[in-house]
């Protein structure tokens, strides 16, 4: 995974402040008369905020990938108007920092938005961990009642699924998630290329699980309980191992905004059928959810 494709969520903030200064300005431009003055003086107070906003998270970046800094953001400029940030310096690393930021506009509308002792993050020296304690996969089918380890985790749209599942405590507590993918290498294929889409698993399962229950003391599920939201997919090609996207996923589990019941794997059209080397497989060809993520400065 390229570092550009790690950490450009961070930037998610500064394109999305931008994005909605460019609305606002096409908004306005549409208005004349009267009113003109009126929406300008909005436009204005708006898009100074919002510049305030890019300036935190501008400051706060450069100073995470700067390798726990506390350097000043001088001005930039935007479309007539600009935005700095003011930290003060710390002595040594930088863990955490006072952050005043303004937007101004037209040279006479200011905002200012004060964010004191932002935690930060060390980019400039990033983690790979590949995730190991508590792993688990089940296939369950519709036609079998139970699954044994050494089996490949086969999928057949609307009859067999696959569960898989990672402890979080591979990662350090003090991480920021900044890119997470899960792998799995196809053992047999059958019937042309797929999609295959991951979903969040609802219900609390074992390695009991199967088509009708997703463990022994447990109410009755019906080829696994999960969100119809599609959190990842990938397409097959031959025998290549197959890779999704799951940050968001992965960097929710660790954050505890959704409990972490794992994952299921499944086919969204009849062909083709897969199996996939399970994690009873060697370990350049089991499962692998491998995340990237920077400790605390």
């Amino acid at each position: 995974m390229k570092l550009q494709r790690q950490t450009g969520a961070l930037l998610l903030m500064v394109s999305l402040v931008l994005a909605t200064i460019a609305a606002l300005a096409v908004g306005m431009n549409r208005v004349s008369g009267v009113e003109a003055g009126s929406v300008r003086r909005d436009y204005e107070a708006r898009a100074a905020g919002y510049l305030a906003e890019a300036g935190v998270a501008a400051a706060t970046w450069r100073n995470q990938v700067g390798g726990c800094t506390s350097e000043q953001l001088d001005p930039v400029m935007l479309n007539g108007g600009t935005f700095s940030a003011s930290v003060p310096s710390v002595r040594g690393i930088a863990r955490k920092i006072d952050i005043v930021a303004t937007g101004t506009v037209g040279g006479d509308t200011k905002r200012t938005l004060a964010r004191p002792q932002v935690t930060l993050h060390d980019l400039a020296n990033l983690e790979t961990v590949k995730l190991t304690r508590g792993a688990r996969n089940v296939a369950i089918d519709m036609w079998k009642s139970d699954y044994d380890d050494d089996d490949p985790l086969a999928l057949v749209y609307g009859s067999a699924h696959a569960l898989l599942f990672w402890d979080m405590i591979d990662i350090k507590r003090d991480a920021l998630v900044l890119g997470a993918t899960l792998t799995l290498t196809p053992t047999v294929l059958s019937g042309g290329l797929g999609t295959l889409t991951l979903h969040r698993v609802t219900t609390r399962w074992n390695d009991d699980a199967n088509w009708s229950r997703p463990r022994d003391d447990a109410a009755r599920w019906n080829g696994g309980d999960y969100s119809g939201a599609i959190a990842a997919s990938a397409s097959m090609a031959g025998y290549s191992p197959v890779t999704w996207d799951v940050t968001a996923l992965v960097d929710d589990w660790f954050s505890g905004r959704a409990p972490n019941e794992g994952l299921l794997l499944r086919l969204t059209a009849p062909v083709p059928t897969v199996r996939f080397y399970s994690l009873d497989a060697s370990s350049t060809r089991r499962p692998l959810l491998q995340v990237v993520s920077a400790r605390q400065c």
